[in-house]
Parts: C-alpha cells; sequence; structure tokens
C-alpha cells in the first residue's frame, strides 16, 4: 500500500464522520452528547490496529491483541453509554474484562499458532470470565456454586497439566 495514500484513510474518515455529525446537529437531529461517544476513540483505536496488522502485511501480530482489546472494550463500554447497560450493572459484568483479554490472546495465538504459550492466558482469561459470569448473573443454583467454589484450584491443576504437557511436546520435536 502507498503510504501517501495509507495515510490519508484515517484523516479523511474522521473529517466525513465530522462533517456528518455536524451536518445532522445543524439539520436538527437529536444525537448522543459527546460524553456518551468516548468509548468510540477506543473502539476506533482498536479497529485501527486491526486494520493495521492486514494492510501491513501481517508482520507484527502484537497489533491484533491490541486491536483486539481495544475494540472490545470500546463496544462493552458503548453498550453502557449508549445501549441496554449501565454503569451500575459493571459489578456483575466485571468477568467481561477477563473475557476481553481471553479472547485477545486466543486471537493473537490464532494469527501465531506456533506460540503456544499464548494459549495459557487465553483459557484463564476465558475461564475466569465464563465462571464469573456464571457467579455474578446468578446462572449458577447454590448447590453447583458451593461446589465450584469448593473445587476451583482444580482449574490450577489442569492448567498446570496443559503447561507441562506442552513444554513435553516441544522438547519431543527439538533435534538433538
Amino acid at each position: 500500500m502507498n503510504t501517501r495514500r495509507g495515510g490519508a484513510l484515517v484523516p479523511g474518515l474522521l473529517l466525513i464522520a465530522l462533517g456528518v455529525w455536524f451536518l445532522a446537529d445543524s439539520l436538527g437531529l437529536r444525537l448522543p452528547g459527546l460524553g456518551d461517544l468516548w468509548p468510540l476513540f477506543p473502539l476506533g483505536f482498536g479497529l485501527a490496529f486491526l486494520v493495521q496488522y492486514f494492510a501491513g502485511g501481517r508482520q507484527d501480530d502484537g497489533l491484533i491483541f491490541t486491536g483486539v482489546t481495544g475494540a472490545l472494550i470500546g463496544a462493552f463500554f458503548l453498550t453502557i453509554t449508549l445501549g441496554p447497560l449501565g454503569w451500575g450493572d459493571l459489578g456483575r459484568l466485571w468477568p467481561v474484562f477477563p473475557l476481553i483479554g481471553g479472547a485477545a490472546f486466543l486471537a493473537q495465538w490464532l494469527v501465531k499458532p506456533r506460540d503456544r504459550g499464548l494459549l495459557a492466558p487465553a483459557a484463564l482469561g476465558l475461564a475466569v470470565g465464563l465462571v464469573g459470569l456464571l457467579f455474578t448473573l446468578q446462572l449458577l443454583g447454590p448447590a453447583v456454586a458451593e461446589q465450584a467454589a469448593r473445587l476451583w484450584p482444580v482449574v490450577l491443576i489442569l492448567l498446570g497439566l496443559g503447561l507441562l504437557l506442552s513444554y513435553l511436546m516441544g522438547n519431543r520435536r527439538t533435534p538433538q
């Protein structure tokens, strides 16, 4: 991609968005305030990182983690500022944040599957987020919740076994 042309993409899109915003405002359309739209910044930055990864020939896989994290955090907060959720819901929706981290690690692993070290934080983030949501949204019955609270160390054991297996499989492939 031509750097000069590529450098005009984001400013061009920003100018169009601002123009549409101000035109709608001048025509009397009721628009959300800027205080409600701030999540568009992390969402936009996240999407920009993802576009940069794909437009840049898929060279820097670190852009995937940052892009997915920014886009998902921005989208989540947008559902709070504009959507059906409110700030009071964060007390029960906190597990969304480890889910976002797990999803970002998983996405980065998907573009670089040889880096199996990304699977442990991905699995941990996804597991903590999913189990946390089950508890905070009260989707588990009291007996199941009590049993899960007692047996949670099994997750650590399984993660440790997974890491050991990954280590042993890696050593088996190494020529000696």
